[in-house]
């Protein structure tokens, strides 16, 4: 923790916090707990009482989020004129009664550009969406030189269709979605499809849970850079909190807080074959850093009522594999998890995806020879192991990020995979409080 401040409590009124219509899956209050804001509160509105929220004005600072961004800007006293070009207020003041607006999505959004090395002057840029977030994307790309284009899903003025944007701007440099396509729960949206796009050098999501989304996932498989939008919200958030207690804080806080944020929010994901050692090694690396486990053979075990091997006589693989998609998405839409996979995870390509969009691939692999190859419970091994694992390996090595060799006591893996993984003893003390 960088600082600590210490913030009244009363009834009915946040001092500090986040204001918007759905939170659930909002990291600021992690984020300026961090920056040593222990009073921070998230607070949902419904869009019927958050003009009424703004007239009691019972808060010193806030953040405001979507839908309520350009509602903020015309309740404020004051608007700074970067917020009033951008045209949205994303941070309220509340000195004595009078209330200032701020966009510190401005300062993040250049922190994530000027992060990635990308040069915005004289590029053109698709921006995705017409909402508040986007006008602020429109003022920063402004600012620095570059050539704004409006991509919107449905027609409307000054901007152009997703189906258009190719064929209207091949030579399109940089993409920012500014639209909530993709995010959690909905993780299937997607705003463009970048396909065909043979210029760009940049994609940047705002959207920041899942960690990837299909949009940087699409972009990471044509290999262009590509950032979410958490470095952003951890910038915008210090400048928050510098706005609110009137300090500078140092150079470093965005990044260490943003390194933090990572390591907790990431899913460890093993995959390799079946007696390789995912229950084991995951249950420790579990235990070490203080996080759920979860098995995904277990899970759809428990989902059906009955164990895998009668799952196969009743269902065939099919029916299995079906159920185990079920089951990765939906522990690919909660963060900080260790996630131990079947070994035929990899039969459906559409699994990779739902795992990496929150998570970071393991293979762990293990010396045949120590591995079960012939086992009833174990259906999938009826069929051979030395051709199934010939099969699989390849597999295994182009889905993994990270591949730990697993040959000896599971206690010297662990200690390899916290260390690969860059966990601290003290960001594993961390985690479990």
């Amino acid at each position: 923790m960088l600082y600590r401040y210490h913030t009244k409590e009363a009834d009915n009124e946040m001092e500090f916090g986040l204001i918007g219509e759905h939170l659930g899956h909002s990291f600021s209050k992690q984020i300026h707990n961090a920056l040593g804001n222990e009073g921070y509160q998230l607070q949902e509105i419904p869009p019927d009482q958050v003009d009424a929220f703004f007239r009691n004005r019972a808060f010193s600072g806030i953040n405001v989020t979507i839908p309520y961004k350009k509602t903020a800007l015309a309740a404020c006293d004051e608007v700074s004129s970067l917020a009033r070009q951008a045209g949205a207020v994303n941070c309220v003041t509340n000195r004595n009664g009078r209330l200032t607006g701020f966009n510190t999505d401005c300062a993040g959004i250049q922190a994530t550009l000027e992060h990635a090395g990308v040069h915005v002057a004289g590029r053109t840029v698709l921006i995705l969406g017409k909402g508040g977030a986007a006008t602020a994307v429109k003022a920063v790309v402004q600012a620095l030189g570059g050539h704004p284009v409006i991509v919107y899903r449905k027609p409307a003025p000054d901007c152009i269709l997703p189906q258009d944007a190719l064929r209207l701007h091949p030579e399109a440099a940089l993409v920012i979605n500014a639209t909530p396509a993709g995010m959690s729960p909905a993780i299937e949206g997607q705003a463009l499809d970048l396909r065909g796009f043979t210029q760009l050098e940049f994609v940047f999501d705002l959207v920041y849970n899942p960690m990837k989304t299909r949009l940087l996932l699409q972009a990471e498989s044509l290999n262009i850079p590509h950032d979410n939008g958490l470095r952003m919200l951890v910038t915008q958030a210090v400048k928050a909190h510098e706005l609110f207690f009137d300090v500078s804080l140092p150079p470093q806080a965005a990044a260490d807080v943003l390194r933090e944020l990572q390591l907790q929010q990431q899913n460890i994901v093993l995959i390799g074959m079946s007696s390789c050692g995912k229950s084991t090694l995951g249950r420790m690396l579990a235990d070490r850093l203080g996080r759920p486990f979860v098995d995904l053979d277990a899970a759809v075990e428990q989902e059906a009522g009955m164990p895998v091997a009668a799952i196969f006589e009743q269902e065939q693989e099919e029916g299995f594999r079906r159920r185990e998609t079920a089951q990765v998405r939906r522990a690919s839409l909660h963060t900080g998890q260790v996630i131990a996979c079947g070994g035929g995870v990899i039969e459906r390509p559409e699994n990779r995806d739902l795992l990496r969009s929150n998570g970071i691939l393991v293979w762990l692999k293990r010396d045949p020879a120590l591995m079960v190859q012939e086992d009833p419970a174990r259906p999938m091994l009826k069929h051979g192991f030395d051709q199934l694992y010939a099969r699989r390996a390849p597999v295994y090595e182009d889905w993994a990020d990270l591949i730990l060799p697993n040959d000896n006591a599971p206690e010297e893996a662990l200690e390899v995979l916290c260390t690969k993984l860059g966990y601290t003893p003290r960001q594993a003390s961390a985690s479990q409080k």
